[in-house]
């Protein structure tokens, strides 16, 4: 199960997003893997991602550095990042793959696209989680257009109100789009919240 398994919208708006974490198993192989979670960090930078951090230190967003990232990153640590762009998320893979240094990666966004990059690397993912949607009153959620934004902050500390608010402050000339995305951006703990997204989407009023 992970957090960024419940991102909404439609196909055209999910194409370049994609959540990549990279977990050891205490126990099983977090003796040594500080090292390796440092040179994962290099392959993500190096190869562009829109978000990164951890859950304990916050994210590039919320003010995290990269180096102060690297600094953190000890045996057992976590790594998380969003990604805008299908292209840079297949370097980042193939580059992985080439390492084999045998953390647990996962990777969320259409599935269709991730089983495509997979064949084409020669990667056979060793398990799959699928969403099965909201069930219960669901009259009660803020509107479609609002969780699209919400859902990609998996621990949901992004509010509908806050998205809400900077919806109306970029229709009113107050906010630009990247501006608010940067703003609603800078609260998700773990660096999955997809910005370049979110401004797209603000961008279509």
């Amino acid at each position: 199960m992970t957090h960024s398994l419940h991102r909404e919208g439609s196909v055209k708006s999910l194409e370049n997003d994609y959540v990549i974490l990279i977990t050891p198993a205490i126990s099983v192989n977090d003796k040594g893997s500080g090292e390796k979670l440092k040179r994962y960090l290099k392959i993500l930078v190096e190869e562009g991602v829109e978000n990164i951090g951890d859950v304990e230190h916050g994210s590039i967003k919320s003010g995290l550095t990269i180096e102060k990232l690297d600094s953190y990153l000890g045996d057992g640590k976590r790594i998380r990042a969003a990604i805008s762009d299908k292209e840079s998320l297949k370097r980042i893979l193939a580059r992985i793959k080439e390492e084999d240094m045998g953390l647990s990666i996962t990777v969320s966004g259409l599935v269709d696209n991730i089983f495509e990059m997979s064949r084409e690397l020669g990667i056979k993912p060793h398990s799959i989680n699928m969403a099965l949607g909201v069930w219960g009153k669901v009259s009660l959620l803020p509107e479609e257009r609002i969780r699209e934004i919400t859902t990609m902050c998996g621990h949901h500390m992004v509010s509908s109100s806050l998205v809400k608010e900077a919806i109306k402050k970029v229709r009113d000339g107050k906010m630009t789009p990247e501006e608010a995305s940067e703003k609603i951006g800078k609260l998700c703990v773990c660096g999955i919240f997809n910005t370049k997204r979110c401004r797209m989407l603000l961008e279509q009023g």
